[in-house]
Protein backbone atom coordinates (compact mmCIF):
# COMPACT_ATOMS: atom_id res chain seq x y z
CA UNK A 1 0.00 0.00 0.00
CA UNK A 2 1.56 3.22 -0.91
CA UNK A 3 1.33 5.93 1.59
CA UNK A 4 0.22 8.92 -0.29
CA UNK A 5 -0.29 12.97 1.13
CA UNK A 6 -0.79 16.03 -0.64
CA UNK A 7 1.82 18.50 -0.49
CA UNK A 8 2.95 22.03 -1.87
CA UNK A 9 6.04 22.48 -3.69
CA UNK A 10 7.83 25.70 -2.56
CA UNK A 11 9.07 26.98 -6.12
CA UNK A 12 5.66 26.54 -7.71
CA UNK A 13 3.17 26.52 -4.97
CA UNK A 14 1.03 23.32 -6.83
CA UNK A 15 0.26 20.34 -5.25
CA UNK A 16 2.19 17.00 -5.20
CA UNK A 17 1.07 13.78 -4.43
CA UNK A 18 4.14 12.47 -2.76
CA UNK A 19 4.91 8.83 -1.86
CA UNK A 20 5.90 8.33 1.67
CA UNK A 21 7.32 5.13 0.80
CA UNK A 22 10.22 6.66 -1.14
CA UNK A 23 11.55 9.04 1.29
CA UNK A 24 14.86 9.00 2.66
CA UNK A 25 15.15 11.90 5.40
CA UNK A 26 12.75 15.19 5.72
CA UNK A 27 14.93 18.37 7.08
CA UNK A 28 14.50 21.64 8.24
CA UNK A 29 15.45 24.07 5.23
CA UNK A 30 15.98 27.47 4.98
CA UNK A 31 12.83 29.98 4.70
CA UNK A 32 10.29 27.75 7.10
CA UNK A 33 10.89 25.27 4.44
CA UNK A 34 11.11 21.43 4.82
CA UNK A 35 13.37 19.53 2.04
CA UNK A 36 12.45 16.07 1.15
CA UNK A 37 15.20 13.72 -0.01
CA UNK A 38 14.30 10.58 -1.65
CA UNK A 39 16.18 8.09 -3.73
CA UNK A 40 15.95 10.29 -6.86
CA UNK A 41 16.26 14.15 -5.93
CA UNK A 42 15.65 16.95 -3.18
CA UNK A 43 12.24 18.76 -3.05
CA UNK A 44 11.17 21.55 -1.19
CA UNK A 45 7.91 22.08 0.07
CA UNK A 46 6.15 24.08 2.35
CA UNK A 47 4.64 22.12 5.01
CA UNK A 48 6.02 22.00 8.58
CA UNK A 49 8.30 18.45 9.63
CA UNK A 50 5.48 18.30 12.35
CA UNK A 51 2.30 18.41 10.04
CA UNK A 52 4.29 15.85 7.45
CA UNK A 53 4.61 13.79 10.93
CA UNK A 54 0.76 13.94 11.40
CA UNK A 55 -0.12 13.16 7.57
CA UNK A 56 2.05 10.36 7.50
CA UNK A 57 0.35 8.65 10.76
CA UNK A 58 -3.14 9.04 9.47
CA UNK A 59 -4.61 5.34 7.77
CA UNK A 60 -6.38 7.32 4.79
CA UNK A 61 -8.29 3.99 3.73
CA UNK A 62 -6.60 3.84 0.57
CA UNK A 63 -5.56 0.45 -0.42
CA UNK A 64 -5.63 -0.82 -3.88
CA UNK A 65 -3.74 -4.12 -4.01
CA UNK A 66 -5.94 -7.43 -4.14
CA UNK A 67 -6.44 -9.53 -0.89
CA UNK A 68 -4.27 -12.62 -1.41
CA UNK A 69 -5.06 -14.15 1.82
Amino acid sequence: MAHLITLTDADTREDILFNLDTLVSIERGSRNLSVITTRWGRTNVLESLDYIKTESSKNNGVDIAPDVG
